[in-house]
């Protein structure tokens, strides 16, 4: 009987009774691809096996070679897990995952085009709408990883496909990691994941990731884009490690002419050493965004094919259209009609109960979809306003979808907080005491330990009633943050 030590893919086997193997796309140190047939849809696919034969497995002696492969197969179980989940245009969405002859195969999107890194070593310089193009596409797909949250811990050019309609997309989650407490660890201390020049300072320490970590990859990714070169040289003489640790890259507009100023000082807080000093994923975007092509905008000059600004420009053109909503909105109205104040008031009451007993519900959801609407059609000031919003985050949070949780509570605190007396101070402090606990899910310890810290300063200045509810919620974030700080330091798969 063929096993997984013996069997070799080749063209017309058909595996599981799905897929059958056309051409091979490639092989890396740990799968190897192939273009496929679903034979029920019809469709192409691609389809990745774990590859048992690889040169560094050889090496190995076999208690070792046991050891490594464990390891292997469960990041790519975690892997086939991991792309079931996300839902976004610019992540290779997963048809099917099972094993073959002894060979754990996955079955995804097959992208046609080339990788970001051809495309940056045929076509750079490249014109700023063209660069801010495929930055703008990479970081949507990125925010939608950090919202579960995921950090993909392997972005650079080669993990980028630009498709033949011009779409970035991002590949490879083989070494991404859900960035949970309880997340399990496949990698020893001592090993290094990820790939030279684009590596953050805290992997190169071996320290814990956290989405903060592929902030600074996808800097080094947009600093290249800008400026066609990455922010240190790369060679093998360059002393790159040390670089990366200790040195400040000079402004792309050193290289480039023509970068706006925000975007100058983006890359740069991007490559920041201290993870909790780089914005989130988020912040990139929404200061991409007024860079970026908009619909109707002429194409580009020079011209490059594919064209990354064509899905910007022409977003009608799209061959396969597909939903970008983490959440689809449920309101409790018809979008052209005005919103009733005694039936979201009557919404939010149910969906507190909810909440309260520990299992967000239908009255939760239809909260989170209410949430921009009655924020347009009311303003920022009325409290029914902010009550929806910290519902809404309360049941993401509950629910374990901690990155939309976090944009919700950040949005209450900056703009639908009001007034400073004892109330109002002792409902700020809850409302980041709840942001620090969807901070520690990502791995920003720091964040989570000056809140924690800062309640406990509010609620000593506080009526006793109010003092007591602080100190409880307080208490409770506490707790998590001792157990996250007493946690392993060294390297997570």
């Amino acid at each position: 009987m063929v096993d997984a030590d013996t069997y070799k893919p080749g063209v017309g086997d058909l595996v599981d009774g799905r897929y059958e193997l056309k051409d091979s796309l490639g092989k890396g140190g740990m799968a190897q691809v192939w273009r496929a047939r679903e034979v029920s849809a019809g469709r192409e696919v691609a389809v990745k096996f774990l590859r048992h034969d690889s040169e560094a497995l050889y090496c190995l002696d076999p208690y070792e070679r046991d050891a490594e492969l464990a390891v292997r197969n469960a990041r790519f179980r975690r892997e086939a897990s991991l792309l079931g989940t996300l839902d976004h245009p610019g992540i290779t969405e997963l048809h099917g995952s099972g094993s073959h002859r002894g060979v754990p195969y996955i079955a995804m999107r097959l992208v046609t085009g080339v990788s970001l890194r051809t495309f940056l070593d045929e076509h750079s310089p490249l014109p700023l709408a063209t660069a801010v193009a495929v930055a703008v596409q990479v970081a949507g797909a990125l925010a939608c990883a950090h919202t579960l949250p995921v950090v993909h811990r392997d972005l650079k050019p080669a993990n980028i496909m630009v498709d033949e309609e011009g779409c970035a997309v991002l590949i490879d989650f083989g070494i991404a990691k859900p960035l949970h407490a309880d997340a399990t660890r496949y990698t020893a201390h001592g090993s290094t994941l990820g790939t030279r020049g684009y590596l953050a300072p805290e992997q190169l320490l071996e320290r814990e990731p956290t989405t903060r970590t592929d902030v600074y990859c996808f800097g080094c990714i947009l600093y290249e884009l800008l400026t066609g070169r990455p922010p240190f040289p790369l060679g093998a003489e360059s002393g790159l490690t040390d670089k990366h640790l200790n040195e400040v890259p000079l402004p792309p507009s050193a290289y480039a002419a023509g970068i706006p100023e925000p975007l100058d000082d983006l890359v740069l807080r991007m490559l920041v050493k201290k993870p909790e000093q780089r914005p989130a994923v988020d912040e990139v975007l929404a200061v991409l965004a007024p860079y970026a092509p908009a619909v109707g905008d002429p194409e580009p000059r020079p011209r490059t094919h594919p064209d990354p600004t064509a899905p910007l420009r022409r977003p009608q053109d799209r061959i396969r259209p597909r939903p970008v909503a983490l959440t689809p909105p449920v309101a409790s109205a018809p979008a052209d009609e005005w919103l009733d104040a005694r039936v979201v008031e009557k919404l939010c009451v149910q969906a507190e109960s909810e909440i309260a007993s520990g299992e967000p519900g239908d009255a939760t959801d239809r909260l989170s979809g209410l949430t921009e609407r009655v924020r347009e059609e009311w303003g920022e000031r009325r409290s029914l306003v902010r009550r929806v919003w910290q519902g809404a985050a309360d049941g993401f949070r509950l629910s374990g979808n901690f990155g939309a949780a976090a944009r919700l509570y950040q949005a209450v605190d900056n703009d639908l907080m009001h007034g400073e007396g004892p109330a109002e101070r002792a409902d700020r402090a809850l409302i980041r005491l709840c942001l620090a606990e969807c901070q520690l899910t990502f791995g920003e310890l720091e964040a989570a330990i000056a809140a924690v810290d800062a309640a406990g300063h509010i609620a000593a200045g506080l009526p006793p009633v109010l003092a007591a509810r602080v100190e409880t919620v307080r208490q409770a974030v506490d707790a998590q943050l001792t157990a996250r700080l007493a946690e392993p330091r060294g390297r997570e798969a």
